[in-house]
Parts: C-alpha cells; structure tokens; sequence
C-alpha cells in the first residue's frame, strides 16, 4: 500500500520499525508473560525500572492502558483525580477512568509552563475530610506536554507541587510518555526527572519508534498491583518478547537520537514562522512537537491543504495545527516539508 502523505507528521506514532528493530523482533528469545516467563519482556522490564529510578516495571500495550491501570492502581473507585485540562488523560482517553475504574478526573487549567498553577492544585485539596465530596486522593502530571507542543515541565514547579501533595497524604503519578525528550533536551538522566513520583510511564511506540508497548513502573507493590488490574484491562499478553524485543533495540539504538527530532521541529517552526498563514515562535520550541496558529482560517482547511501538498498533520483546535517529528524521518523530508510550510499561503 502507498504511504498516504510524501511526509507524514501527524504524531511520532505513525514512525515505523527499521531493519534493525524488525530483526531484533524477528530473533527475540520469547516465554509466556501472564506466567512472567518471557526473558525478554523480563529484561525491558529490569532495564526500564533501573533506568526511572523504580524498584519494578511493567510491560503494558499502549501509554493509555499505563495511564489507566496506574490511576485504578494509586486512587479507589470514587475518587477524584486531578490533572490537567489539556491533558492525555483527560483529552483523548474516552473517560477510560470512569469506565473502568470509577475513578473522576477533576481538570485544572495549565499554566504557560505547562502546570496546574499552585494555587489552583491548593484549592482542588482543600476540602479535607468534608464527607460532602469525593476524595482527592492523586495529582497526575504530563512530561512532554503534547497538547501544549512538547513542551518540557519546569523541575522546580514540578518539586513545588509534589511537596504540597505530599504533605497531604496525595499521590504523584507521571505521564512520560514523552519522556525521553525531556531528559535528552535537558541532558539529565531520566532518574532525575521521575523523583519524587510514585509511579511513572514511558511509550515505546511514540518518541522511540516502536510498533507497540509502554512500560508502567513503580514500587515492587505497585507494579505487582498493577499487573492484577493489566489482566483485568485485557493486557495480559503471551509470548510478548517479540514486541519488547523493538522496545530494548530503540533503548540501545533509537534513544540517543532522538535530539535529532528536536533540530527537525525547531527548522519546520523557523520555516513556518515566514508563511503568511502560521504563528509560531521556534524558540518555544522545546522538543518534537510544533504548534502553528492558524489565525483567520480554519485549521482543518489547512491540514486538508498541507495534505494535498503531501505533508501529513493534524488539526488541534480551530485555529492550530500540530507537527510531530519523529525517527523515521529524514534530512530530505524535513527540507521538503520546510520548503512547502514557508511557501504555504503566499
């Protein structure tokens, strides 16, 4: 079948196994996992746990299943979960807490740097034991930000928050499915950006180009919870080695090139900002991801324009568009793309 666009950025989803990856797949050393007898699910799992700083992990389908099985794993059915109002988890998951858990996601607005502001987080705890509400009982927070292009949480504003949780008796949970961008951009180990939370995710099928597979880690307790409720979910897979066979090539070859998809999207951002049709400042451009306003025009008439010109994105708002970079792109792709976006609307 044809590719459907010349250059498809759309999400880093849509990246594709290399020959490589395809051969670690091929060639992986494979077990029944529901029996914890897969030695290569086994090894992601050691590997990404030690890598986060956590003492467990678990191997999950997609970053929506992580998300969901961590908050029925860290709040009870008939609590209410904060986070943002631009998150994943709030966005684009199809009330999966609800529906699965019976669990209520209280939003809050982010602030420029992609946080819940303080005092909003303070008001959201503040009812105490008043048997009048629900309990509040877990903070959930997003790095990378995808709604809000990729954007990087700021680690002070991050500790602020989780002392404030803390020392209400509240649980941390952290979205990284993008998480890597952030400790490659930051240069930090991506330990440094996971403490002080109780359980973390990272997606393997978005940043690192893999076809399938997040990893949930936490406590040995938490994750040996977690497993109970994966089961439940319909995540209970078998000889799933072929797939956490991709997920260990991309941590030893895919991971130290993802700076590279940052200098992809700071070059379409610069080339967007001279059309006449864009808005976009290249130097809020913090990793893979590029917002362009459309002000004035309809933001699925351009991404049905931009199609018809090859290049694949998606509408965000009425008025934006989102561009993804990602592993399966190449220095000629991104010139192509740069090249249509700057001359896009003159």
């Amino acid at each position: 079948m044809a590719a459907r666009f010349r250059v498809d950025l759309r999400s880093d989803t849509v990246s594709v196994p290399s020959l490589g990856m395809r051969n670690a797949i091929a060639h992986a050393e494979v077990g029944d996992d529901v029996y914890g007898e897969d030695p290569t699910v086994n090894t992601l799992e050691q590997r990404v746990a030690a890598l986060l700083g956590f003492e467990s992990s678990l191997f999950m389908v997609s970053g929506t299943m992580s998300n969901g099985v961590a908050a029925r794993v860290l709040a009870e059915p008939g609590d209410e979960v904060l986070c943002g109002t631009s998150s994943h988890m709030y966005v684009y998951e199809g009330a999966q807490c609800a529906m699965n858990g019976g669990i209520q996601l209280h939003r809050m607005d982010e602030g420029p740097d992609g946080l819940p502001p303080r005092e909003a987080v303070e008001a959201a705890l503040s009812r105490g034991g008043d048997v009048h509400f629900a309990p509040r009982t877990l903070l959930c927070l997003e790095n990378t930000h995808n709604i809000l292009g990729g954007l990087m949480l700021p680690t002070k504003g991050v500790r602020d928050l989780q002392e404030m949780a803390s020392a209400r008796g509240v649980r941390l949970y952290l979205d990284g499915a993008r998480l890597w961008h952030s400790a490659a951009a930051l240069r930090v180990p991506m330990a440094d950006l996971t403490s002080g939370f109780d359980m973390v995710s990272v997606c393997f099928s978005k940043a690192m180009g893999c076809p399938v597979g997040s990893v949930l880690a936490g406590s040995r307790d938490l994750v040996q919870r977690a497993r109970w409720f994966r089961k439940r979910h319909g995540g209970g897979m078998r000889q799933a080695g072929i797939l956490a066979a991709a997920c260990i090539y991309a941590l030893d070859h895919n991971l130290s090139q993802i700076e590279q998809t940052h200098r992809w999207a700071k070059s379409l951002a610069r080339a967007a900002a001279s059309s006449a049709i864009f808005e976009v400042d290249p130097e809020k451009v913090d990793t893979n991801i590029v917002i362009l306003r459309t002000p004035g025009v309809s933001s699925t008439s351009v991404v049905s324009m931009l199609g018809g010109t090859g290049i694949g994105c998606l509408a965000v708002s009425p008025d934006s568009i989102r561009l993804v970079t990602h592993l399966s792109l190449t220095d000629r792709d991104i010139k192509f793309a740069a090249d249509t976006l700057a001359a896009f609307g003159g």
